[in-house]
């Protein structure tokens, strides 16, 4: 009894501290948010999300190879995170080591089919690599799952374009810029 009563302090105890270091990140202290992690980290070495998040500090601190290590962490201990298969793709991508970067972005597909970003990573390093189809097909999907995203529009129309496809291209730069009318309305009345 007093066993999980200590295992449940020390769990909450690295519960605020990676709110704590998230605060800090958020504020652009990423040093104290490292601090904070440590923290979190001896408290709970097992606690997948504070890895993730150091992996975030060490990207904003210009450390990919550190970042890589915290979110591969991340991803033993939970190895469905699309989130931290997806970071770690990004990470990869930032090493010029594009075929780990695809596997990973793959990984976070597989982990969560309806993972808009993670099809418009993987469309964008495709269209990068002159894959122009495969660009099209994730971008796409990352447009149909997330419609307000206004990234993969452009890059998709770009495809489209080199591939001859003006009307497609215009028809995605329309709708794109429906979406960003939108959104300057809403900012407009406050929503």
């Amino acid at each position: 009894m007093k066993k999980q009563k200590t295992k449940a302090f020390q769990r909450q105890v690295a519960k605020d501290y990676l709110v704590l270091a998230q605060k800090y990140r958020k504020n652009g202290r990423f040093r104290k948010a490292e601090n904070a992690l440590r923290v979190a980290l001896n408290t709970d070495p097992k606690y997948a999300e504070a890895y993730h998040e150091l992996g975030l500090v060490y990207r904003k601190l210009g450390a990919c190879k550190e970042a890589i290590d915290a979110y591969r962490k991340a991803l033993q201990l939970k190895p469905k995170s699309a989130t931290s298969a997806l970071n770690l793709g990004i990470c990869h991508l930032y090493l010029e080591n594009e075929d780990a970067a695809i596997q990973f972005f793959k990984k976070a597909i597989q982990n969560n089919s309806r993972y808009a970003y993670a099809y418009f990573n993987l469309g964008s390093l495709y269209f990068d690599q002159g894959k122009i189809e495969l660009a099209i097909t994730n971008l796409k999907k990352s447009i149909d799952l997330d419609p307000a995203y206004l990234a993969p529009y452009e890059i998709c129309a770009m495809a489209y374009l080199i591939l001859g496809d003006k009307s497609q291209a215009d028809a995605l730069y329309k709708k794109a810029d429906k979406f960003k009318k939108k959104a300057r309305l809403q900012y407009a009345v406050g929503e």
